[in-house]
């Protein structure tokens, strides 16, 4: 098995939230945050875990999260790979484990399925026919080749990263709401409702 010791994680909560209107990471649910639905169930499957935020929003979080949240490497929003690069650059660990801020319902043992790999590259999540991409595995050593491919272009997406870095995808066992993704106030509302 490649991934040996629990690596650090990082939540990414650096996108515009153009569809909800505001930072969906710091809407109510469930009794607190969303992004805190995300926290509980992330950090029991790392050594340390960190929230990567738009330079804009740094002393908002900090306030909440302190140290936790550290700011976005990129000033500008060019997707969640730079809040990977950003992760990568921060952690300590020989891998790095990485979530979304809108998705509440993940296994609990989501990293350990995606450590299941023998190979030193980058692990993404699969659900049945879907890649949910911002769940993955990746190890420092791709962090120079991420952000030579962001500089010049050559890497806009998870999608591209993983095909440019030789990358793998792993079926996560898990029922069917466990990747509920949370975009919009319509979305954040069934999000409750299954929280129920």
């Amino acid at each position: 098995m490649a991934v040996k010791a629990k690596p650090d994680g990082i939540i990414l909560a650096g996108g515009a939230s153009s569809r909800m209107g505001t930072a969906k990471a710091l809407m109510p649910f469930a009794g607190g945050l969303l992004i805190e639905a995300a926290i509980a169930r992330a950090a029991p499957q790392v050594a340390r875990l960190a929230i990567d935020v738009p330079q804009s929003e740094l002393e908002t979080y900090r306030a909440r999260f302190g140290d936790m949240a550290i700011p976005d490497r990129y000033d500008q929003a060019l997707g969640p790979l730079c809040g990977v690069v950003t992760g990568l650059d921060w952690a300590t660990t020989d891998w790095l484990a990485t979530f979304p801020c809108d998705t509440p319902f993940f296994p609990l043992d989501t990293v350990e399925q995606l450590g299941r790999t023998s190979r030193a590259v980058p692990v993404l999540a699969r659900h049945g026919s879907r890649l949910h991409g911002v769940f993955g595995l990746w190890p420092r050593h791709v962090a120079s080749d991420l952000k030579a491919g962001i500089a010049n272009g050559t890497l806009r997406s998870i999608r591209d990263a993983l095909n440019g870095l030789n990358g793998i995808d792993c079926e996560i066992g898990a029922p069917d709401n466990a990747f509920f993704n949370v975009n919009t106030p319509d979305e954040l509302k069934e999000a409750e409702r299954l929280s129920g």
